[in-house]
């Protein structure tokens, strides 16, 4: 499967360890270039932001509705299988989803892990009567048609979804385009169908959560870091997409933290 992959890597192999970035659902590569990726490259890590299959410019060879989390997981491995020396992961939404389902059998490259306002191991059930409550047409209407766009190919719905109340709206319309199909199958995976089956992380984990995120509720962050027994980072005034709005920074300095924590600082 020929997968997006953007590289960002220091010459001579004068890194601190490699970071792996996964993207969330409907989304691609794309969300880390402005913030994330360039910061952790300044840190000293080799960045490698992929798009997972038919997402961003991966190959699209099939109907993305029918795609599994397990299909995911398998472009996972195979992104990991080409890379050298020790290895992070962060996983925004759906790719921490995926990233659980990875730690089932992960490679031992890998030293930890960071999970950005993840969909959690109980699943993402509590979300379906909070889109019924505000969104009953379009819900049914993406129900019927087996797809997301209808809800989130609006300005103003996306934002309630995934952004912060203070984000502009006039900055929505660029972010809003580049929305893309998500598979149907993997959404109802992660309400119900595949849930994670770990009871520890077999590496470091880090969990973040936004106490205003509408699609994973701090409340769900908690009790899913609880049962990783790690302590949870929860970012005030933040939304799902966190990653675009101000205050990033302070997120990928913990997260930094967190990594050199569990590596050398240098080779």
């Amino acid at each position: 499967m020929k997968l997006e992959h953007i590289k960002q890597l220091h010459p001579d192999g004068n890194h601190k360890a490699s970071v792996l970035l996964v993207h969330g659902a409907c989304m691609g590569a794309w969300v880390w270039q402005d913030n994330f990726s360039p910061y952790l490259y300044e840190m000293g890590f080799n960045v490698h932001s992929i798009s997972l299959r038919n997402h961003g410019r991966s190959l699209k060879k099939e109907s993305i509705r029918s795609i599994s989390i397990l299909d995911y997981v398998v472009d996972l491995k195979s992104v990991i299988k080409e890379l050298d020396g020790d290895i992070f992961i962060i996983g925004h939404s759906m790719g921490g989803f995926t990233i659980q389902h990875y730690l089932q059998d992960c490679d031992s490259k890998i030293k930890g892990v960071v999970l950005l306002c993840p969909v959690p191991n109980t699943g993402l059930w509590q979300l379906i009567p909070k889109l019924v409550l505000h969104y009953p047409f379009y819900f049914m209407l993406s129900s019927l048609k087996m797809s997301w766009l209808p809800i989130i190919k609006n300005n103003r719905r996306l934002k309630r979804l995934m952004f912060s109340d203070s984000y502009p709206i006039n900055k929505m319309r660029v972010l809003t385009d580049a929305m893309q199909e998500e598979s149907f199958l993997a959404f109802l995976e992660m309400v119900f169908l595949r849930l994670p089956k770990i009871s520890s992380s077999p590496v470091p984990m880090m969990v973040v959560g936004a106490e205003n995120d509408y699609l994973i509720s701090e409340q769900s962050i908690k009790k899913m870091a609880a049962y990783f027994r790690v302590e949870p980072l929860i970012i005030k005034d933040a939304a799902h997409c966190f990653m675009f709005e101000p205050g990033w920074e302070k997120v990928a300095e913990k997260i930094t933290d967190f990594f050199g924590g569990l590596v050398p600082t240098s080779n």
